[in-house]
């Protein structure tokens, strides 16, 4: 196995960085200060070609796996909110979209998203239905010449500031296996009889986090993407990929929760010696860092395996569960590590755990992880 980056990569990653150092940075502030995640932003990635996609011949194409994950690493190991909010809109939306409408009859939407010029929201988690993505309960009733559509999505990021949301709907009422009913629609967000509030959170701020409440909204039949019936495997296969990106946002929390105690730890001086100069430091420094070198390899496989196009579901599970796992403990212990200093709102490390947790159950809580691992053990046995 290779694990030199390549120069393709390399490239991608310090393009990454000088992109939120020069054009992101700058600005954040007065984001953080007014508490949002504003169009501007998107417009600055879309304009660096940042929000998941490329413009290739006559169809958008998906930027390599292998190069997403650098951006979403080096987003949330500064701002978990911006990660998110890039992440929700080019991975969950974006993707649906790319690999979905068929017809490409809503290609000027998905040119317009991956070029920042409109706000894309995913919206398939309602009140009673997270982690078990076929227990929704939105109906979408076919009529002539499209469908109606009632019900409530919830904790869904972007949701009160996008443009377009794709969402998922049941189509199908009363089949033993709920799942074959589902479909998946494109609406926009301004669409009558649409509401949306926005949701108080900790964590990944300062992203929008929303309630969509769907009066007889109309949609028109050829909003509906991909065939009838379709939507809950659609969700499925995005949430998939979707977990590399999670993992990647994960790793780039404890990443940037660790860089921040490794400063304070090199410059704070406690009983006479640097806290660095403490062995249990040294110990803890240590053991942090090699569980990080982990998850980074997991995350970096899982995204091999999905550009080689090769069987990835399982290793990004293990690679989501993993990274979070270790984000909330790198997290919660950097915070320690500044004593009272921590707790402070205004201190950068406060936000840390806040974010790490929110990842835990993004893209599937980890009970679902181990299901998905537990169901190929004997798969990865045989691998190891």
């Amino acid at each position: 196995m290779d694990f030199f980056v390549s120069e393709e990569e390399e490239a991608f990653d310090q393009y990454v960085r000088a992109t939120l150092d020069d054009a992101i940075k700058p600005e954040y502030p007065d984001w953080v200060e007014k508490d949002t995640t504003p169009p501007r932003m998107f417009e600055i990635l879309g304009k660096k070609g940042l929000l998941g996609f490329r413009d290739d011949l006559d169809t958008p194409q998906p930027i390599p796996w292998m190069q997403n994950i650098y951006f979403y690493k080096h987003a949330a190991a500064f701002a978990g909110g911006l990660a998110i909010a890039s992440f929700a809109h080019s991975q969950l939306g974006l993707q649906a979209l790319q690999a979905f409408d068929e017809d490409r009859r809503h290609s000027a939407q998905l040119r317009n998203g991956m070029e920042g010029m409109g706000v894309f929201a995913f919206a398939n988690t309602e009140p009673g239905a997270g982690s078990d993505a076929a227990g929704i309960d939105l109906r979408a009733e076919q009529t002539g010449d499209g469908y109606v559509v009632k019900g409530t999505k919830s904790y869904i990021t972007n949701g009160d500031i996008a443009d377009w949301i794709v969402f998922t709907a049941v189509t199908e009422p009363g089949l033993e296996k709920r799942h074959r009913g589902i479909s998946m629609f494109i609406v926009d967000g301004r669409a009558q009889g649409l509401t949306r509030k926005r949701l108080k959170k900790f964590g990944w701020n300062p992203s929008h986090l929303s309630a969509l409440h769907f009066r007889d909204v109309f949609v028109p039949a050829e909003n509906r993407i991909g065939p009838s019936g379709q939507g809950f495997y659609q969700t499925m296969e995005i949430f998939n990929r979707g977990r590399i990106g999670v993992a990647a946002l994960a790793f780039g929390t404890a990443l940037g929760a660790y860089r921040q105690a490794w400063r304070h730890a090199t410059r704070r001086k406690v009983f006479g010696k640097l806290l660095m100069e403490h062995e249990s430091k040294q110990n803890e420094f240590a053991d942090k860092i090699t569980s990080m070198e982990a998850a980074w390899l997991m995350v970096q496989k899982a995204a091999f395996l999905k550009d080689a196009g090769e069987e990835y579901r399982y290793h990004a599970s293990m690679a989501k569960l993993f990274a979070t796992e270790q984000a909330v403990d790198i997290a919660q212990w950097a915070v320690e590590l500044f004593g009272a200093r921590g707790v402070l709102e205004s201190h950068p490390v406060s936000a840390y755990p806040h974010d790490a947790r929110v990842a835990v159950v993004g893209e599937g809580a980890p009970e679902v992880q181990k299901k998905i691992i537990a169901e190929n053990i004997e798969g990865i046995l045989s691998a190891l």
